[in-house]
């Protein structure tokens, strides 16, 4: 009886404390609020962004060597059934195209966590250390990735080429 009684009380303290909890809710924007009655509050409105101006990059100096030339990878076949993995490798070219080849890598290596298959994962990837001349991570990876395009001749054919240049380069 002393027990329940206890236990009682102890449910009793904790319901109220629970009651009387703040709850934290981040306001993300200023809006004014209706008196005359709560459920009409006016409808949300589209957040707009602007986007930061690209700031032009630096032109080499004229002593420094020449930029490498830059290997795209171009194959329209389709990339895997994963849309997340397609959008992420559309990234990873554009950041490619750019000259952002630490930052290419970076969404390719996320598209590489969702499918580790994806041959093109490996053709952009080795892409982008070829162009940064780390010949020997591109040659790794062109390594891993020839087995995963059998079935797939034109990615195949542009790793092997990659490999080729990746050859010369030494």
């Amino acid at each position: 009886m002393v027990k329940s009684t206890r236990l009682l009380c102890l449910l009793t303290v904790l319901g109220a404390l629970g009651g009387c909890a703040q709850v934290y809710v981040p306001v993300t924007e200023s809006r004014p609020v209706p008196t005359n009655s709560p459920s009409t509050f006016p409808p949300p409105q589209p957040e707009q962004t602007t986007s930061a101006p690209v700031e032009p990059q630096p032109a080499p100096a004229p002593d420094m060597e020449p930029e490498p030339q830059r290997i795209e990878p171009t194959v329209t076949a389709p990339v895997s059934g994963n849309g997340a993995v397609r959008s992420l490798l559309e990234d990873a070219r554009r950041l490619s195209r750019t000259g952002e080849y630490d930052r290419s890598n970076a969404v390719a290596e996320r598209a590489m966590r969702i499918d580790h298959a994806e041959p093109e994962v490996y053709l952009v990837m080795a892409s982008n250390y070829l162009a940064m001349m780390q010949l020997q991570l591109a040659e790794q990876l062109v390594r891993q990735g020839l087995p995963l395009a059998g079935q797939r001749p034109a990615v195949k054919r542009q790793l092997e080429a990659l490999l080729s240049r990746i050859r010369a380069e030494r």
